[in-house]
């Protein structure tokens, strides 16, 4: 199934597509995209199939690809357009507390990660990080880090209100200051991006189980993280792991 959501004349150039097996969330995403005032097109996707034809010829400006935990379609179809496809930019879309897809994500070679639950303004955010830019032109050729949202806002990353697609001023946040983890707080954060369970931690780290939970709150406060997903993409984003 494939389903086109287009703005009028006078919005931006940039076309994205949104592949995910379940319409819900490929809707849910779609409505969102096409509140961002560089994005022209969205084409959404719901069969692999489908998408691989249509790659064969013409690809999108970004490709956003939706997993789910209990199967890894979704991972699949990343894993095989980047390897068919290397110049699409792939984000993959996943829950806001799996740490293990965006490990997954980074093993794949996808260039970002973004919730399901991000707003308008969030998804701006993250395509921003693949080079997309508001005049509408291609992505930069250089790498982009893994990232989650939260990094500053360009000013044309804005949300729409209403029903209308009129751009709304947003106020541009400051660059997150320089974050310092100790060497016990870098290994428990490098066990985390490969998914495993605190008390892996503290066996290959000879420490107890509380010791390690004591470091993974540590770390979570000083990169302003709820949880081992958030984490784990800042730490990415800021490029403390590769």
């Amino acid at each position: 199934m494939i389903d086109d959501r287009m703005r009028g004349p006078g919005h931006g150039a940039t076309t994205v597509w949104v592949y995910d097996e379940r319409r819900r969330v490929r809707d849910d995403v779609a409505a969102r995209l096409v509140a961002l005032p560089f994005v022209g097109r969205v084409e959404v996707i719901g069969d692999a199939a489908a998408l691989v034809q249509r790659l064969a010829t013409r690809q999108p400006d970004v490709l956003l690809v939706g997993t789910q935990r209990a199967v890894d379609t979704g991972l699949t179809v990343a894993s095989q357009v980047i390897r068919n496809h290397p110049g699409v930019p792939v984000l993959v879309l996943g829950a806001p507390d799996d740490a293990e897809t965006v490990r997954a994500a980074v093993a794949v070679g996808a260039r970002g990660y973004l919730r399901w639950d991000a707003s308008a303004l969030e998804m701006g955010l993250g395509l921003s990080r693949v080079g997309l830019r508001a005049d509408g032109r291609p992505p930069q050729p250089s790498p982009v880090p893994l990232a989650s949202v939260g990094a500053p806002a360009p000013a044309w990353a804005t949300p729409l209100n209403g029903a209308g697609p009129r751009a709304v001023s947003t106020t541009v946040r400051e660059a997150p200051p320089a974050v310092t983890l100790s060497m016990r707080e870098m290994q428990v954060l490098t066990g985390m991006s490969q998914g495993k369970s605190n008390a892996q931690i503290g066996r290959e780290l000879y420490l107890s189980e509380d010791t390690i939970k004591t470091h993974a709150r540590r770390l979570f406060r000083k990169l302003g993280a709820k949880d081992r997903a958030e984490a784990v993409a800042t730490g990415f984003r800021r490029g403390m792991m590769s």
